[in-house]
């Protein structure tokens, strides 16, 4: 394997929380950053998630002083946009790639992080330039996980929800990691949901917590309560932006068994989840006895998490609670 495709398969910013300490091996330097990237590829304890924000503003700024002096050190450009990326500062983010897609033309996966940060800055759309970047890298790599992903996402957001299926399958049929394959599947569920062939009440307007006067079983498979967004984040989260709110299984799997699409405008509100909201009709609310709610902003409209994402999540609570308070105080990373 040579090492263009080696570098390509190792880095995946947004479908596995791309680890930082391997940028410099990744993208190559004349002289090895100091601190974290100047270590071995590390294992997945290693990830960015684990980072505060200080640190990644220390590599914020150890990037920036490093391209000054280095101006093509594709490590430090690399180090730089996804340190931005993590902290959630999309338009600083989108100008580190843009030198960095100058600096490797030619490498897919650079040009896929390139367009999922620029998706973010053109109002969560792959139109225009982050699909014509997709395009581009599909031509250079059509086995990259990445860009095979986000190319699904782009034809779901045109509603070509066959061809973003062909696209999320291809994807599965070239990725081996665990980890990956679930957010493959999720997106896979948000198609299938959105195309109606699986018909789900995500898209309806949730119901309120007083709505509760179904008889028998389907009272039980129901949890409500209500959700809203920390006053420390209210200034940071645009109104438009896609809100997911979910009930997940507490053990195991973590594909929503329930979800609801709103958007932050409708914050805050009452809710309740019950089987009518399955991402799957044989996968439901019922089919679990204990569950976490998540509530989650979604800076790319994507169901699944990307740093930059806000979300807060419940302890672990029975079906047929009602009550949950959830508030949304989590910056991802």
């Amino acid at each position: 394997m040579n090492f263009s495709k080696r570098r390509s398969l190792l880095v995946s910013a947004a479908l596995l929380v791309a680890v930082l300490a391997a940028v410099a091996y990744l993208y190559g330097s004349s002289r090895p950053m100091q601190g974290p990237a100047s270590s071995p590829v590390p294992g997945p304890a290693k990830s960015l998630k684990a980072l505060s924000d200080e640190q990644l503003e220390r590599m914020v700024a150890q990037a920036t002083s490093q391209t000054q002096q280095e101006p093509k050190n594709t490590s430090a450009w690399a180090m730089l946009a996804h340190s931005y990326e993590m902290l959630g500062k999309f338009a600083e983010a989108a100008k580190a790639y843009t030198t960095l897609a100058q600096l490797l033309p030619n490498d897919a996966q650079v040009l896929a992080d390139y367009a999922d940060v620029l998706a973010v800055t053109n109002g969560r759309s792959f139109k225009g330039e982050p699909l014509t970047l997709l395009k581009r890298a599909l031509t250079m790599d059509s086995k990259n996980t990445k860009v095979l992903v986000l190319m699904g996402s782009a034809r779901a957001e045109e509603k070509d929800y066959t061809q973003a299926l062909e696209y999320y399958e291809r994807a599965r049929s070239v990725s081996k990691d665990p980890a990956i394959l679930l957010q493959i599947d999720a997106n896979v569920a948000q198609a299938k949901a959105l195309s109606g062939k699986f018909p789900v009440a995500e898209l309806a307007p949730a119901k309120t917590a007083s709505a509760q006067s179904v008889p028998g079983d389907a009272v039980s498979a129901q949890v409500s309560g209500r959700v809203w967004l920390s006053s420390d984040l209210r200034a940071r989260a645009p109104a438009q932006a896609t809100l997911f709110l979910y009930a997940r299984p507490a053990d195991g799997s973590r594909m929503p068994v329930a979800l609801l699409r709103k958007k932050v405008s409708d914050l805050p509100f009452e809710f309740s989840l019950d089987d009518s909201m399955a991402m799957d009709p044989g996968h439901g609310l019922s089919t679990q006895s204990v569950v976490v709610v998540v509530a989650r902003i979604s800076m790319r409209g994507n169901v699944t998490p990307q740093a930059g994402d806000f979300e807060g999540s419940s302890a672990p609570v029975p079906v047929g609670k009602g009550g949950v308070k959830l508030e949304i105080t989590e910056v991802l990373k």
